[in-house]
C-alpha cells in the first residue's frame, strides 16, 4: 500500500512564520475517506480553514491532534491508498 501525506494547505499569503492551531478532525484514525472529504480544520488569526484528503484510502495516522500548532506544508496526516 502506497502512504500519501495529508499536509496544511497554504493559506498564509507571504507571512510563513506564522502557527496555525489544528481544531477538529472529522475522521478517526483507521476510518475510510476519500478524496476530497474534509478531514480537519484549523484556525489561523480566528479565520478557520479546510484540510482535504488528497487521496481516496485509510486514515492511517494522525500526526497533528487536535491543539498541536502546524505551519504551511505540515503533514497532519497519512492515508493508505491501494
Amino acid at each position: 500500500m502506497a502512504k500519501v501525506s495529508v499536509v496544511v494547505p497554504d493559506v498564509w499569503g507571504e507571512d510563513k512564520s506564522q502557527e496555525a492551531v489544528i481544531v477538529n478532525w472529522y475522521y478517526p484514525e483507521g476510518a475510510e475517506v476519500r478524496e476530497g472529504d474534509l478531514l480537519a480544520e484549523g484556525m489561523l488569526e480566528k479565520v478557520t480553514f479546510e484540510i482535504r484528503a488528497p487521496a481516496s484510502g485509510r486514515l492511517a495516522r494522525i500526526l497533528a491532534p487536535v491543539d498541536a500548532t502546524v505551519k504551511a506544508g505540515h503533514v497532519v496526516a497519512e492515508i493508505e491508498t491501494g
